[in-house]
């Protein structure tokens, strides 16, 4: 799984990236914002060993600061989180609440972490290149248009979208379709890339050229290769595909 094929390499017109650990460091971007929550819902209940609990339920391993494979809080939507929340402290979390958690998650933009240095000329080489690129994530499609502004690489992608987008939600093969549509690509033109178990299914599910795992997110090398057709150590190692240096 380290040499991608010639077949592959002629046939590509389109990568669909993932966005937090993927382009983005996930536990750079992430690991605070969550604690963040967690710390508030535990004294907004009252209950301060709610913040350890939230975070060990949801995936999180403390003693390595790293993810149990395909965990909530590693790969699912903002609304599935909360309502996962909801569900851990026995109530919906609503009114004050609910708007200083979604103010946090929005807020995180100003955390994002490259997974790579200068992750504008690596993607601009790509578009030189004629590749269409597109962003799909399972956070809300507004802040990953935040991202994209903060990190001054909004002109480079033809297509993004979020949970919220209604292309339906990962490992279901929406995204992918839709930006195949957007961009008049098929599936088979595409290369998926993401950090998730549930990226890479997505984009077999859609019956994308391949999947790429890397390991700048939650999940380990040997929870990848399972679902992926190649992993690299993060998005660098598409430079074999079109030859970049």
């Amino acid at each position: 799984m380290t040499e991608i094929s010639n077949t592959i390499k002629h046939t590509i017109k389109g990568i669909l990236f993932d966005k937090d650990g993927t382009l983005l460091d996930f536990n750079g971007s992430w690991l605070e914002p969550y604690l963040q929550i967690t710390e508030f819902i535990a004294q907004s209940m009252g209950r301060p060993e709610l913040k350890e609990s939230l975070m060990i339920d949801g995936g999180f391993i403390p003693e390595t600061k790293s993810w149990v494979s395909d965990s909530l809080l590693a790969s699912a939507s903002n609304q599935q989180i909360l309502d996962f929340w909801s569900q851990q402290i026995g109530q919906p979390i609503v009114g004050e609440n609910l708007n200083h958690i979604k103010q946090i998650f929005s807020h995180a933009s100003s955390r994002y972490v490259p997974a790579i240095e200068n992750l504008h000329g690596f993607l601009n080489s790509l578009k030189e290149r004629g590749i269409r690129l597109g962003l799909a994530t399972m956070d809300d499609e507004k802040n990953a248009c935040t991202m994209l502004t903060k990190l001054q690489l909004t002109g480079l992608f033809d297509f993004v979208c979020g949970a919220d987008s209604g292309y339906g939600v990962k490992p279901e093969p929406g995204m992918v379709y839709a930006f195949c549509e957007s961009c008049g690509l098929l599936p088979k033109q595409v290369i998926m890339v993401g950090d998730s178990p549930k990226d890479l299914n997505m984009g077999k599910n859609a019956g994308t050229a391949c999947s790429i795992g890397v390991l700048t997110g939650a999940h380990d090398r040997a929870g990848l290769e399972a679902h992926s057709d190649y992993v690299f150590e993060n998005i660098s190692g598409l430079n074999q595909l079109f030859s970049i240096r």
